[in-house]
């Protein structure tokens, strides 16, 4: 009696381990077509840059002030202008800016009266900013 119980607890062991390997061999043998559902890619601009005080300007092209403070100009387009953690003075010239002075105490002009001038850590002086921002 002992021996039957054992023989069928064998078989039925045998039995599922033969379906556990066909449904792994199935499996293996998917193949998932390659989507790229996750690989977006979109540019960053002057726009997706901008803080949201900026909101209302269309901005061209993206100035970086030298990483070790100074002078630092824009051009006569709508730019971005990213100050530096240093003393900086920064003259947006013609267009629509917006001009982030960063770190230090910086000298803020914009050139033209519907600017934005977002000062930063220290104490700045705004020429010129239709907007000004401490």
């Amino acid at each position: 009696m002992i021996r039957k119980n054992i023989l069928r607890l064998v078989f039925i062991v045998l039995v599922l381990l033969i379906f556990v390997s066909a449904a792994f061999a199935f499996a293996a043998n998917n193949v998932v077509p390659v989507t790229r559902l996750t690989d977006q890619r979109s540019a960053i601009t002057a726009n997706t840059l901008k803080p949201a005080e900026c909101s209302a300007i269309t901005l061209t092209a993206i100035v970086y002030c030298p990483s070790g403070g100074g002078a630092c100009n824009g051009s006569n387009a709508s730019e971005l202008v990213i100050g530096s953690p240093n003393v900086d003075v920064i003259q947006g010239k013609g267009g629509t800016d917006c001009i982030v002075g960063g770190g230090g105490d910086d000298e803020i002009t914009g050139n033209q009266s519907s600017d934005v001038c977002i000062g930063g850590p220290g104490t700045d002086v705004f020429k010129k900013c239709e907007t000004q921002i401490q």
